[in-house]
């Protein structure tokens, strides 16, 4: 058999499909709280309605800020979704609607951007073509209650191996990146970071010492190599997913990295087996540790707290889901049913070239910034999308200087006058950024005064630690450079 053969026979090899499910369960209810965060913290009016300006990814500038009636309904409309996802209801239309949604906040200003974010975007893109709703879903314990005995089904292996495969490069390419001289030989970033945190218990003061930032900068740097493969092995996994919890509690508590550490350390139970959550259910049950009456009395209990009204309103909903669920052609279950067909219709070489085709581009996505001259750490080319975790730490400041070629005229134009806080930490170290807030002052003012208009930038940023250097080329027009992927020479290399 050749190596097609065996590839194409392994990847649609059938499987059982727990762990798809479990996934899809809990990462359903991650999405819903990434979300709700948006509201419960006041990020919606912060990041999206205050700023009077928002930077825009290369080729979206069309993408419009919507108004305050619109954008909180998207985000009650997101955390419903994420309900839906890990109840398995709608499954794929919730996700079309999830990644839409997510994709568009997340367009609408650049600086929002995390490693995270681009995660999830990934997963909810590899999660529609996956049925990960035919276990632990809403529907499935329905036909468990109806027939009086479970299913067991079972989805193509490709399905649990291409996010497995997805989460191994986050952690992988994260090693990788880290090969480079201010992480290996003087434990930076993470020297700067751990001594803001000496009020860590039991560890604190150890944080003091720089010895700290080497152990840890080490530590971190042979986990992300090595942590995808050690799941993998049978032998080798337990100890490896004790070494996530403990990572990732870790990074948690010390670092402010929003969900990041419980994304990944759900999605590495993925490495397990495809039938892991029947062999938990099945040891606890057998050792009689699951005091399955207990959690029913607690849930009763608390259930019967509730207001009257609120637990009717509850109960409606279920109804409701019920009714979607018992009658397909309702409430778009017929589309669900389309785009399942559609995808179980695809010809299984043109699956297997997409397949292929998708991995190339992660391999290649986080390797970018080879092709770039000069230090990526300092320019920032092919930074973004890459997996480059917590590798930099760095501060800027920046002024623009706006003069008008037919008078002369020159105004000095500092960036909080246009960019909320968060903005401008984030532009005044970003080249890109910092090119497109300089054709904003262009453009605005060659609209009020009809004249040719030049940009100039001084900016001065320090990396990990080191002094100030200039940033930003202080004599060239930024008005006459082009916003596009090309090398940006106008960015002054670093000396150190």
């Amino acid at each position: 058999m050749s190596f097609w053969d065996r590839y194409k026979s392994e990847l649609f090899k059938e499987s059982p499909a727990w762990s798809l499910g479990f996934f899809r369960f809990g990462f359903g209810i991650l999405l819903f709280i990434t979300s709700a965060r948006y509201l419960n913290y006041g990020w919606v009016k912060k990041y999206f309605i205050d700023p009077s300006f928002h930077f825009k990814y290369f080729g979206f500038s069309w993408v419009e800020t919507s108004p305050a009636w619109i954008l909180y309904p998207v985000f009650i409309i997101l955390c419903v979704a994420g309900l839906f996802i890990s109840l398995g209801i709608l499954y794929r239309t919730s996700i079309f609607i999830y990644c839409i949604g997510f994709s568009y906040f997340n367009l609408i200003d650049v600086t929002i951007y995390l490693n995270h974010y681009y995660l999830v975007f990934l997963l909810l893109f590899l999660m529609f073509w996956i049925p990960a709703d035919k276990c632990f879903s809403l529907e499935h314990f329905l036909n468990a209650y109806r027939n009086g005995r479970w299913t067991y089904p079972k989805v193509p292996k490709w399905n649990l191996w291409i996010l497995r495969f997805q989460i191994g490069c986050v952690y992988f390419f994260g090693g990788l990146a880290k090969l480079v001289p201010d992480w290996l030989f003087q434990a930076q970033p993470l020297r700067i970071w751990l001594v803001r945190s000496t009020d860590f218990p039991i560890l604190g003061n150890f944080f003091s010492y720089p010895i700290a930032g080497y152990m840890f900068s080490y530590a971190g740097l042979f986990f992300d190599l090595l942590v995808p493969f050690y799941l993998l092995r049978k032998k080798t996994r337990p100890w490896a997913y004790g070494s996530v919890l403990i990572f990732h509690l870790l990074t948690w508590r010390l670092f402010p990295i929003g969900m990041f550490p419980w994304i990944m350390t759900f999605s590495a139970l993925l490495f397990f087996s495809q039938d892991w959550p029947l062999k938990v259910r099945r040891f606890f049950k057998i050792r009689g540790l699951f005091p399955y009456g207990e959690f029913r009395n607690l849930f009763k209990t608390a259930w019967n707290k509730f207001p009257v009204r609120f637990r009717f309103l509850v109960a409606k909903f279920f109804v409701l889901i019920l009714l979607i669920l018992e009658k397909p052609n309702l409430w778009g279950k017929s589309w669900e049913d389309r785009i399942s067909k559609f995808i179980s219709k695809i010809p299984t070489k043109l699956g297997i070239w997409t397949i292929s085709s998708y991995i190339l581009i992660q391999v290649f996505m986080p390797i970018r910034h080879f092709f770039y001259p000069g230090n990526h750490l300092w320019t920032e080319q092919g930074f973004r999308f890459a997996w480059h975790i917590m590798l930099i730490q760095k501060n800027g400041i920046a002024s623009f200087r706006v003069v008008n070629l037919r008078t002369g005229e020159t105004q000095y134009v500092l960036p909080e006058s246009y960019l909320s806080e968060m903005q401008k930490t984030m532009m005044s170290t970003q080249p890109d950024l910092i090119l497109r807030f300089a054709h904003f002052l262009g453009e605005k003012e060659r609209k009020r005064t009809g004249d040719e208009i030049a940009v100039y930038a001084e900016v001065k940023v320090s990396l990990n630690g080191k002094k100030s250097l200039p940033f930003i080329d202080p004599n060239r027009d930024l008005m006459k450079v082009k916003d596009d992927f090309s090398n940006k020479d106008w960015v002054l290399p670093d000396h150190r």
